[in-house]
Formats: C-alpha cells, structure tokens, sequence
C-alpha cells in the first residue's frame, strides 16, 4: 500500500488515523450526551440533604454551565478545519466534565465517614470506565478526561491521609495506572489495526474494481443480446401472427409445402429468440419459487411436447416416473428437461431418448440419457459455456449453443447439482440432482393440479380453463395499443375475425386523452411497452384510473430488461415476451378475464 514518497504516505497516513480516532470519539461523545446530563441529576437524591444547600447547588450550576460548554465545543469542532484544534476542543470539552465530577470529592464525601467516601469511590470508577469505552482510541484525550477526575481525587486522599481507608484508596490508584497503562497500549493497538485495515481496504477496493468490470461486461453481454434480439422480435411477432391466420387446407399442395417450411424456419427463428430470452431472465433476479406439482403431468405434458419430434427423426422417446408430488419450482424443472430433451434430440439421428425420474433419499433426480454423437472427452469442459458449438457435433445444431449454458444456469439458481457422462458415438447421459422435495405418491394424476407448458400461464385449474372458453367473446372489449402500424393490424385483423371487440387506443397522449370519452368499458388491455413519449405502463394506468378498476392488463414486449420486469411486477400487469403464438394470446386473455371475474 506504501506509495513512492514515504514522507508522504506517513503525513497522509496520520491524518486518516487522526480523523478516524477524532469521528470515533466524536460519535460516542454525541450519544453519550444524554449521559452527562442525566447523571449529574442522578446526585440530587444521593447528596441533597447531607451536602450545604448553597454548595450543592453551586455544584450543580457549574455542572450545567461545563456541559453546556461540552456541547457548543462539539458543535464548534464540525466546523474547524485544523486537526489538532479539533483535538484541543474535544479534551478541553471532556476534560472540563470530569474536572467538575473531581470537585465532588471535596463537596459530596465526608472524609471519616466510610460510606460516603466508598459511595463517590463507586460513582467515579464507573465515570472512569465509561470514558475507556470511547475514548481510549486516542492516549491523550483518554488522560484529558481521566486526570481531571482522579488527580483531584489524589489531593483528596492527601489532604485527608488520616480519615482514609488505604487499601481501597490503593486500589483506585493501581485502577488509575492501569486504566493509563491500557488506554496507551489500545491506542496503538488500534492504530496498528486500522493500518492493517487500510491496506484491506485497498486490496478489496482492488478487488471490487476487477468484479465490478467483470459485472460490467457481463451486464454489456445482457444488454447486447437484449438490444440485438428487441428490434427483430418486433417483426417476427407481426409474421407470427399472419402465419397463423393462414389456413394452409385452402393453398394448392405446392404453395402448401412452401408454407411449412416458412412456418418450420419461423419456428426455429422463435425457438433462438425465446433461448435469447431465457438468458435475459436468468441474468435478471430470477428466484425459484417452490410449489407442489405432479411428476406424472410434468412427464405426460414433455412427453406429448416431444413424441412428435422425435417421429419425425424416427426416435423411441421413453419415459420412467412415479405418480408422485413434488415440493419445489416446476416451471424451472422443466425449462431444465426441455433444453436437454431438445439437445438430445438435436444430437440424436437413431435410437432413443430416455428419461428418468428417481427418489434420492427424499429429493427429486432426473437424468435425460441419449444415443447420439456423444461428447469429446476435449469438449467436456466447454459444452456449457455460452454460444460453444463442438466442431465434432457443429453438422448437428442449427441452434445458437445457448441450451446447456441455460440449464448450468438454472441448476445453480435452484442449488443442485448437474453430472454428463458420454462416450463419442454412443451418446450421453445428464443427470441432474435438485433440493426438491418428493412429498407422497398420488393415487390419480387428477388429484394434482395441470402443469402448463407454457411460459406465461401460472397453475390453472381445469374448471377455470373451461369456464373462460365458454365466455362470449363478443361481449368482451380488448383494447390494443401498439405503435407498430403492422403489427397493430394483425392484431385489430385477428381479433375482430375472432369476434372480440376490438378497441383500437391511440397511443399519442392528446389524442389518447380525447379518446377516453367514447371508449367502453374494457375487460383487457393488451399493450406495447415502448410506445414514444409515454410507455405502455402508463397508459395502462390511465385507463385503469379512468374506469376506477383494475382492468387485467398485459404487455406484450421484446423488452426483456430486468428492471423493466419488475417495473411490470409492481404495477401488477402481467407480460409477454415476443414472438409468441397469437393463440397463446388469445388464451392469456380469456384465462384473464375469466378469472378476475
């Protein structure tokens, strides 16, 4: 820590331990104020009737005059700008209190009496130890404020050497040395540690500069693959949605086989943007939250999700489980299994894909084993890293190598543990081992409730779902603000096919408010984040206040900013993240609003 010029590092040095002692000691003067002034009254009782009127009260208003005096000098010590003149102040101030606790000696104690003198002996040893606490940082100022009480208190004794009891009096003087002798020795031991402190500090300083540019570049990371993904997510929700309203049964066979394969490329598209969007969440304050789910949904919903896939590649997916419950975060759970099952079938062109779930020891494993390329002993240290494409496997992935980098991650967010055992050419196995509780065996699947696959949905009881799709939809009015002139057309299109009432909200504040004089009552408000001036949370309130209600609300953003998200939370409007089904939507929507009904 030393810099090039000693003589410099000791000045500088001096005056931070001089301004450390002096805070330190100023603080405690600060809170020891009530103190001062408390014990002082604390004598009344104790030396009123046994002490000459006029002397006790002269006592008493010279002890109201020095703590007077002590707290204008600690005022007077803020605005000083010399060190030393400070130090000067603060001794003269504690000083100036104990003197006048020292002149007690000749007004309070009776010499022959015993008590008296024990009772003063008692008072003073406790001034004496309260002054250690805050002020032997600094040697001087403990003897400023210790001298005074028992130098006085020697004079005493000597001026009365025939009255006193010598053994205590002899012990209030080694008291008196040692109390000398240990606030010098803790004032240095304190500079010593506050040296020791110094140099830490440096060095975590040091530390915390390389974490925070680490945190930096990671923070850049996010906000690159944020900013690069937000721009293109925009359009492609607008071709989602067209994709959707086309009905291929009426296009010729050729137009047809050309439609798939747009819609099959829009789905890789979608399936690289929500991988994006994944990351952006698990770069944000993500918590896992434990609730109780079934095994057996969870297995049947993966298992429906991926039995096409795998038909198409000509694969055996297999899955084995228990009915059991299970106490922890199945939305993370099986974020985990879909990454893998899509990595192991990306990697897998014959044989098959097995899944299984195990009870350890009262905790939930899994494991996803494939018969795939396998894994390069060379490549095991890397296949979790953000973007690695192994050069064994890169003929494989048409994706951005983002699926074993998001599994690491939430594995770690929910506290377990991830193993990979793999032979090249005869594939690979993940096992994975999770802190979740398996709770009891279930007799039936439907004694549990429904695990949705998708993203947004929370858990959703069947009788809720049912009811929402019986609900009239042309007595429902959604208001669609979006700025996007494409996009809002899809929406206003899709929608009004479908039977809503659709109302189109300007998103230009003036016009905006001119339009809240004709508008219906809204059941839902579908709404853009970024939307000019004013973003889509404010809008949203606007409308919520103008019906005195707190109309169901969703945006639908590319925004995947974590602080965005919580915004979003707090103001209690659920989101979207684009691309998304315009079905998915449409089911968010009527889930919604049948539910806060």
């Amino acid at each position: 820590m030393p810099p090039d010029n000693p003589a410099t590092y000791s000045e500088n040095y001096n005056e931070l331990v001089a301004k450390e002692k002096l805070g330190y000691m100023l603080d405690y003067a600060k809170t020891s104020t009530v103190a001062t002034i408390v014990a002082p009254l604390l004598c009344i009782p104790l030396y009123s009737d046994n002490t000459p009127e006029l002397l006790f009260k002269s006592w008493l208003v010279l002890m109201a005059i020095v703590v007077l005096v002590r707290l204008q000098l600690i005022r007077v010590i803020k605005a000083s700008s010399d060190i030393n003149h400070k130090f000067t102040l603060l001794n003269i101030a504690v000083g100036s209190v104990t003197f006048v606790w020292g002149l007690g000696w000749f007004i309070f104690v009776i010499a022959k009496d015993p008590i008296s003198y024990l009772l003063y002996q008692i008072i003073c040893l406790t001034i004496l130890f309260v002054g250690m606490v805050g002020y032997c940082v600094n040697w001087k100022t403990f003897c400023a404020f210790i001298v005074p009480l028992k130098g006085l208190e020697i004079i005493f004794l000597v001026m009365n050497y025939q009255h006193i009891i010598w053994p205590i009096s002899v012990g209030s003087m080694v008291a008196f040395y040692l109390a000398l002798k240990m606030g010098f020795l803790f004032s240095k031991s304190w500079e010593r540690s506050f040296s020791l402190r110094l140099k830490n500090d440096t060095l975590y300083e040091e530390l915390v500069v390389e974490k925070n540019a680490s945190i930096a570049a990671n923070i850049a990371k996010s906000e690159f693959i944020a900013t690069a993904s937000h721009d293109l997510r925009q359009p492609m929700q607008a071709i989602n949605i067209f994709i959707e309203m086309i009905d291929h049964r009426q296009l010729k066979e050729y137009e047809s086989s050309v439609f798939h394969r747009i819609r099959k490329s829009v789905s890789v598209l979608n399936k690289m943007f929500n991988t994006l969007l994944d990351i952006s969440k698990l770069d944000s304050n993500l918590k896992p939250i434990e609730t109780q789910f079934s095994l057996a949904l969870m297995a049947n919903d993966l298992r429906h999700s991926f039995a096409d896939l795998c038909q198409e590649k000509g694969l055996g997916l297999a899955f084995t489980f228990e009915d059991v419950l299970i106490q922890g975060d199945p939305h993370l759970t099986e974020q985990i299994l879909r990454n893998l099952l899509s990595n192991a079938i990306q990697y897998t062109d014959r044989g098959s894909i097995q899944v299984n779930f195990e009870n350890d020891q009262g905790h939930l494993n899994f494991s996803v084993q494939d018969t795939g390329c396998g894994i390069p002993p060379t490549d095991m240290s890397l296949i979790f890293n953000e973007f690695y494409r192994s050069d064994h496997s890169r003929s494989h992935h048409d994706g951005l190598g983002l699926g074993l980098s998001i599994v690491i991650r939430i594995v770690k967010k929910i506290g377990g543990e991830c193993a990979v055992a793999s032979e090249v050419d005869k594939g690979s196995k993940f096992t994975i081992k999770t802190p979740f509780l398996v709770l009891k065996s279930l007799e039936s699947p439907s004694t549990a409730l429904s695990l949705s696959a998708k993203p947004f949905t929370n858990w959703v009881d069947a009788s809720i779902r049912n009811a929402a799709n019986k609900v009239s939809k042309s007595s429902l009015h959604v208001g669609i603000i979006e700025n996007d002139d494409s996009l809002r057309d899809a929406y206003l299109q899709y929608f009004t096919t479908a039977g809503y009432q659709v109302c189109e909200i300007p998103h230009q504040e003036d016009k905006f408010n001119a339009y809240l004089q004709d508008i219906p009552k809204l059941n839902f408000i579908l709404s853009d984040f970024r939307l000019g001036e004013k973003d889509g949370i404010f809008y949203i309130q606007q409308l919520r206040e103008e019906f005195n209600d707190e109309i169901p609300a969703c945006i639908v953003t590319a925004d995947t900013s974590p602080q965005h998200l919580e915004m979003f939370k707090q103001h209690n409007i659920h989101v979207l993240h684009k691309p998304i089904d315009i079905q998915d939507i449409e089911e968010f929507i009527l889930q919604q609003t049948f539910s806060s009904h």
